[in-house]
Formats: C-alpha cells, structure tokens, sequence
C-alpha cells in the first residue's frame, strides 16, 4: 500500500491510497490543479476515470472544501457520511452515502470508520486492502476508546498532533478559539497525541505519522519528542508541511495478544 500525502494542515488536507489497483482520496482540501501538481512532483499522474472514489471525514473547509471539483475533475464518486448533510454537488458528481460504522469497499479496499469528537460530525478511518491497513485521524477533540481500537488494527496510522499546550495558551489567538482548539471538541495536542500513542503500544500499530501541526502554536521537533517518549517501540516521524510526500504502509509487525491474565 502506498500513500500520497498532497497536504496536511489547515490549508488544505488531502491523501490518496494507492493499493491492487485501487485509487481512493481521503480528504478534499486541495483543488483539482494542486492535487494534480502535487501528485506529479511524486511521479503519479492522475486524470479523468482514474480515481476510484473521494471519501471526506467531515465538513469544514480544509477537508472538504474542494470535493465538487475534486468529484468532477476526476470523475469519481463521493461517499459520505450522514453528518455531511445538505450538500448540493455538480449533477454529473455521484454521491455514495455510508453508514458511520458499517464497512464498505471502494474497489480492492475496505474502508471502516469511527466517530470521533470534534464540532463537526466527525469520522476517523481505516483503509484495508487485506494485508495492509492505514489509518487516518485528524480533526479529533479527544482520545476514544473507538480511536484506539480501530487504530490498534492498523500497520500505520497519520494521526494529528496539532498544538503544544503551553504554546497555545500563550499565543496571540482569541480565548474563544484557544478554548475551541483546546476543548474537547477541537484538535489533540501533543500530550493528547502521546496518551494515544501510548495506549496503542503492543498493537498492530508500528508506524505513527504525525500530521496537521498548527503553523503558529506546535514545532515538529516538539511533536516528534513528546509522542515518541511514549510510543516505545512504534516508528514515529512527522509528516513534513511544505511539500507533498509518498509513504509505504509495510508488512504488520508481531504484536501482543491482550490475554485474561
């Protein structure tokens, strides 16, 4: 299984999984040109037929915000989820409803999701081409049993850590979007991000690509520190903002059973 990650941030998120001849766009926050552009600088083209399906996790802007022309520019279906609702695409766009919870496939892949806390209705995922499996969670307010679990079932995972604490609270942003991101219907922080990290030692996880680090309240090199001092024994690293990058999803690795005694 290969990944494309064409962005992560609030300028725009968008990753395509690329697995038995399957093509499927997690996240619509890019336009069609930038996709396309991005895809390019990893050697990948991209045209009309050639996308098998654009799946979005919630609503706002930056995961979601380009998904008509996204649909239309590819010619591919759109699965949603019934907290994306009201939306009016192009005639010619084929919308595919899914049920939070329930499995689907979108060609050789197998796509399980999990709400997860945010203000937005929000989903989490896990894409499975039966000997791989990603899984994908930003936009999250807090740590959930469903999170750990359907993560714990993946080799690799791109989660977000998207702000140090301390920064947060002594920057520049409104108290009222201090308390938004901060809450526990906004985004993880970094400790947030290393609790999970923690709680999925001993799992199938064995990569952890952190992504959707705030430009002005996180650093990288924070990040990496404060989840890999608690994910012991996962491979951590941090997806870099600036230009698209192509990850593997490698072979599951031992994992313990979690036995009665």
């Amino acid at each position: 299984m290969r990944v494309y990650v064409l962005g992560s941030g609030s300028s725009g998120n968008a990753l395509l999984v690329e697995s038995s001849g399957t093509r499927l766009l997690v996240e619509a926050g890019v336009g069609p040109k930038v996709a396309a552009s991005r895809l390019a600088e990893l050697g990948v083209e991209l045209g009309a037929g050639e996308l098998d399906g654009i799946v979005a996790t919630h609503r706002h802007g930056d995961h979601f915000g380009h998904a008509g022309k996204l649909a239309t520019a590819f010619s591919a279906p759109l699965y949603l989820h019934p907290g994306i609702d009201g939306v009016e695409p192009a005639a010619s766009v084929e919308v595919r409803r899914y049920d939070i919870g329930r499995a689907f496939r979108v060609g050789a892949l197998t796509i399980t999701t999990v709400q997860v806390p945010h203000d937005a209705a929000q989903v989490a995922l896990r894409v499975d081409d039966g000997t791989h499996a990603l899984g994908i969670a930003t936009d999250v307010g807090r740590v959930t049993s469903g999170l750990v679990g359907l993560l714990g079932a993946c080799d690799a995972a791109l989660v977000e850590a998207n702000h140090c604490s301390e920064m947060l609270a002594f920057s520049e942003y409104p108290d009222v979007v201090k308390r938004r991101i901060g809450g526990g219907w906004g985004h993880l922080s970094n400790a947030q991000t290393a609790e999970l990290g923690a709680r999925l030692v001993g799992s199938r996880l064995a990569r952890l690509w952190l992504g959707h680090l705030s430009r002005s309240n996180n650093t990288p090199a924070r990040a990496l520190e404060t989840v890999a001092s608690r994910a012991r024994g996962i491979d951590v690293d941090v997806i870099p903002e600036a230009s698209p990058v192509a990850l593997d999803v490698r072979t599951t690795r031992p994992h313990q059973l979690g036995l009665p005694f």
